[in-house]
């Protein structure tokens, strides 16, 4: 196993959306001007789109889908049955139990398919969020400088108040948002290795478990 299990990275991700949430709720600023955005920014040549700009911003809305993203992740990774937690239970009830008993136990597949509920969750979840915010970030990076509208006649310096009005998909265009989409897409990627990885030992300790008891 990793150095982190999969539910301490789930966590310290809802603690780092609770911690941006508050920072976009209060002081965008210390976002959209850090060194990360900037960096990100410069090496892909994504700029600042003006729908970033207060009073217009929409970051207070933002922070309140981080911080229910965040809680939906904590419910999900205290409340749903861990393996860990689940295989431990099992194997008290088999050792206590008659031989028959335990034999019974080894061939039900409903401990079997419960034993894998909190992988088999988070491995569709982590994929899923792989893929939206990959799509996400490939739209920004694809994106050619005439679609973001810097150079709309009647502009002036680039971005100019006669420029006319962007699409929804228009507002994903900025480095603030490639950045977050490219740091989700990398994290999500991580967890899902990282159940992978648990998902196989915990098959290996089955077997090893039902070799001994041959």
């Amino acid at each position: 196993m990793g150095l982190l299990s999969s539910k301490t990275l789930i966590q310290a991700h809802a603690l780092f959306l609770f911690v941006l949430a508050v920072y976009l709720t209060r002081s965008p600023e210390v976002i959209t001007d850090s060194d990360i955005v900037f960096m990100l920014g410069e090496t892909l040549s994504i700029d600042a789109a003006p729908s970033l700009s207060r009073p217009q911003s929409p970051f207070a809305l933002c922070g309140i889908l981080l911080i229910a993203d965040a809680l939906v992740d904590l419910i999900l990774v205290t409340r749903v049955p861990r393996i860990n937690e689940i295989i431990a239970m099992a194997e008290i009830a088999r050792s206590a139990a008659p031989s028959s008993l335990a034999g019974a136990m080894r061939a039900n597949p409903f401990l079997a398919r419960l034993a894998s509920l909190y992988s088999e969750i988070w491995t569709l979840l982590s994929a899923s969020r792989f893929c939206l915010f990959f799509a996400v970030s490939f739209f920004i990076y694809q994106s050619k400088p005439s679609a973001w509208g810097m150079d709309a006649p009647g502009t002036a310096g680039g971005y100019g108040a006669g420029r006319e009005a962007v699409s929804g998909l228009d507002q994903l265009k900025n480095r603030v948002i490639f950045t977050y989409g490219f740091m989700e897409m990398m994290f999500w990627f991580w967890i899902y290795l990282t159940l992978r990885e648990e998902r196989h030992e915990i098959v290996v300790r089955f077997a090893e478990q039902d070799q001994e008891v041959m």
